[in-house]
C-alpha cells in the first residue's frame, strides 16, 4: 500500500516535503518519491497519528465502567479523531474497580493501538484533588506501585502522582523500576520539590494548571517547575481549562519540544449536553462544558485534533513545529517513540492525512479509516 502526492512529515528536521510513503502488514516500508500508487492524497499534509496519553472516554463511554465492547466502539470515534495511538485513564476510585477496568481496556478488541494505560489517582494530593473523590484517595504503597504495573504489563504503564505526599520518593522509584513512567499533578508541591521529583525521574507534567499548585512570582509552584521546560507537560488545549493567551505564553517556555496536547476527554466527548458520569461522579455538561456537582471541571469534551488547531491558531507558531506537540511529543513522553510518534521506515504505519482543518484519512496499524 501507497500514499503518494503528500507532504509527508519529517519529524527529525521539522519540515514537509513532497513524497509518499509506502507500508506493509501494519508497518511502514519505505518513504520516497514515488509518483504512483494507491491513495493520491492530492497535496494534503501526512502527519504521524495523533497520540492522546490522557482520556478517560468518549461517545458515552467512560472507561472506568464500561465493558470492553463499549470501549472498543469509543475508541473508533478516537479513530475519526486522527487519534492513533491512546493510553486510556483509569482514575480514583477503590483498587478492585481500577483492577477491574485496567482488564476490561486490555480486553477490549480493537483497531486502534492501546500501548498503556495511564493511572490518574488515587495517588494525588487532598489539597489539588480536582473532581477526584478525596475519600477514596489512597497512602503511596509500593506494593500497590508494583500490583498496577504487573496487571497493565506488557502495555506500558503511565502514573499520575503528587510527589509531596508521604512515600513519594520510594513510591516514585519503584514505579520507574517496574517500567512505569510518571507524571506530576494533582498536586500542592512546590517549586523545588517538584524539580526533585524530577530529579528521580519524573518526565512530564499532568494537564499543567489544572488541579496544581499556582505560579506566583516568589513561589513558583507546580506550574512554574511545568514551564521549565525540564519534563513535558500536558495541556487540555480546549481554550476553556487554559485561556488562549496562556496557552500561548505556555508554548513559548515550554518549546515545542515539551508541549504535550490532551484531550483529558470525559463520555460526554462527541456526545450532546446532559448529564453524564465519570467513574460514578455526575457531571454536568452544558455548551461543551464539562462541570460536576461541586462546581469543579470535571474533564473535558474535546479532542487532540481541535486541542493541535487550537494551539497552532493562538501560538501562530509553525506548523511544522506544533505537530510534535500531539505525535513524537506524547510519544516520547510515555516511552513508545520507538514505534510510532513519526513517519519512519520500520515504524508501525500509524498515520492522518489533514488539510489542518480536517482529518481526511486516518491509518492505524496500516488499516485505512476513512472520514
Amino acid at each position: 500500500m501507497r500514499i503518494y502526492n503528500a507532504k509527508v512529515y519529517d519529524t527529525e528536521n521539522r519540515k514537509f516535503h513532497n513524497g509518499s510513503v509506502s507500508f506493509e502488514n501494519g508497518i511502514i516500508t519505505e518513504i520516497s518519491n514515488a509518483s504512483d500508487g494507491d491513495i493520491d492524497a492530492r497535496g494534503a499534509y501526512l502527519l504521524p497519528g495523533l497520540i492522546d496519553v490522557h482520556s478517560h472516554g468518549r461517545g458515552g463511554v467512560d472507561f472506568m465502567n464500561a465493558a470492553p465492547s463499549d470501549i472498543g466502539k469509543s475508541f473508533e470515534l478516537y479513530l475519526k479523531h486522527g487519534v492513533t495511538t491512546v493510553f486510556p485513564c483509569v482514575m480514583t476510585a477503590p483498587y478492585c474497580d481500577i483492577v477491574r477496568a485496567i482488564d476490561n481496556i486490555k480486553n477490549t478488541k480493537t483497531d486502534i493501538n492501546v500501548d498503556g494505560i495511564h493511572v490518574e489517582g488515587p495517588y494525588v494530593s487532598q489539597k489539588r484533588p480536582g473532581c477526584h473523590d478525596i475519600s477514596l484517595l489512597r497512602p503511596l504503597y509500593c506494593d500497590e506501585a508494583r500490583k498496577l504495573t504487573a496487571a497493565i504489563s506488557p502495555k506500558k504503564a503511565h502514573f499520575t502522582v503528587a510527589p509531596e505526599l508521604e512515600g513519594a520518593d520510594m513510591f516514585i522509584k519503584t514505579l520507574i523500576k517496574y517500567g512505569a513512567t510518571v507524571g506530576i499533578g494533582h498536586s500542592d508541591c512546590k517549586y523545588d520539590e517538584a524539580m526533585h521529583a524530577l530529579d528521580l525521574g519524573c518526565v512530564s507534567f499532568t494537564h499543567t494548571f489544572n488541579a496544581m499548585r499556582e505560579l506566583k512570582h516568589r513561589e513558583p509552584g507546580t506550574a512554574g517547575a511545568a514551564l521549565s521546560g525540564r519534563a513535558y507537560a500536558e495541556f487540555i488545549c480546549d481554550l476553556f481549562h487554559v485561556s488562549a493567551p496562556v496557552i500561548d505564553i505556555s508554548y513559548r517556555a515550554t518549546g515545542c519540544e515539551r508541549f504535550v496536547v490532551i484531550s483529558d476527554s470525559i463520555a460526554a466527548a462527541d456526545m450532546p449536553d446532559g448529564i453524564y458520569y465519570l467513574s460514578g461522579m455526575r457531571v454536568n455538561v452544558k455548551d461543551g462544558r464539562a462541570i460536576n456537582d461541586d462546581g469543579a471541571i470535571a474533564g473535558s469534551t474535546t479532542n487532540i485534533f481541535d486541542g493541535l488547531k487550537n494551539l497552532y491558531k493562538t501560538t501562530k507558531a509553525p506548523f511544522e513545529d506544533v505537530v510534535l506537540t500531539a505525535t513524537a511529543n506524547p510519544a516520547k513522553q510515555v516511552g513508545v517513540y520507538d514505534r510510532t510518534g513519526s513517519i519512519a521506515a520500520g515504524k508501525r504505519a500509524d498515520m492522518i492525512l489533514t488539510d489542518k482543518e480536517n482529518v481526511l484519512l486516518t491509518v492505524s496499524r496500516g488499516k485505512i479509516i476513512r472520514n
